[in-house]
């Protein structure tokens, strides 16, 4: 889900790479999946080390995309974990493998402040599509790396549901190869969006991501993500 590239084939066989930050839907989803705590608008962590699990689908103009994933942490400080899902490009472009991690420490803003700040990074591997260069099959292979931080806070609706919006920024770096040939794109990855839970164990997620600086024209993304506390 972390995948950004998408390869165009030029006529006379030659490969152009077009970083199409479908990545934005993929580095998204994977810190959604990986990753959690209010400053990214979802479920907090207890006291004692929480286990969460946790799934999202995500679109771009060009890409489709759903992953899951594991995630442990505490109420305050470190927090992590894994995710993979698959990533679909539109008009039969093929899919993409994606595993991914993500690695962040939650703290408060400042002393007594209900916003939290946590620093953090991801960073995912993209397997696919396999492309037909005319003398064989290539499969894309992808990198994409990013570090920053998300802020966020819980505000109370009612007796039984707190809004948890939150907002990022990240710089990201993306590298693709295929048949030999590599490229690479860096931006600045803006996000936001705003957490709803319902329970003490359930939080449905609506946000969105914005590549600004990026190569491609597929910079925006939006994503919807559930993550659900496992009973200790």
């Amino acid at each position: 889900m972390c995948e950004p590239a998408i390869l165009s084939l030029w006529p006379g066989g030659h490969v152009k790479f077009s970083i199409l930050v479908g990545a934005v839907a993929g580095v998204a989803i994977c810190a959604t999946a990986a990753t959690a705590q209010v400053c990214q608008g979802d479920l907090p962590y207890r006291a004692r080390s929480t286990t969460h699990v946790g799934g999202t689908i995500g679109m771009t103009d060009h890409t489709s995309s759903f992953a899951g994933g594991l995630s442990v942490g505490h109420a305050k400080g470190w927090f992590g974990g894994a995710s993979a899902g698959m990533l679909s490009y539109e008009n039969g472009g093929g899919h993409s493998a994606v595993i991914g991690g993500g690695l962040g420490y939650s703290m408060p803003l400042q002393q007594r402040s209900k916003w939290q700040v946590c620093p953090g990074a991801t960073l995912a591997l993209g397997f696919g599509p396999s492309i037909d260069t005319g003398a064989g099959t290539e499969k894309i292979s992808s990198q994409i790396l990013t570090l920053g931080a998300s802020f966020g806070t819980s505000m109370s609706l009612s007796k039984s549901t707190n809004l948890l919006p939150f907002f990022s920024a990240a710089l990201g770096h993306t590298r693709v190869a295929f048949a030999g040939a590599s490229a690479s794109d860096n931006y600045l990855l803006l996000g936001g969006g705003a957490g709803f839970q319902l329970t003490p164990s359930l939080v449905l997620r609506p946000a969105f991501s914005i590549a600004t600086g990026s190569e491609s024209p597929d910079d925006t993304a939006f994503s919807f993500g559930v993550t659900w506390a496992l009973p200790r």
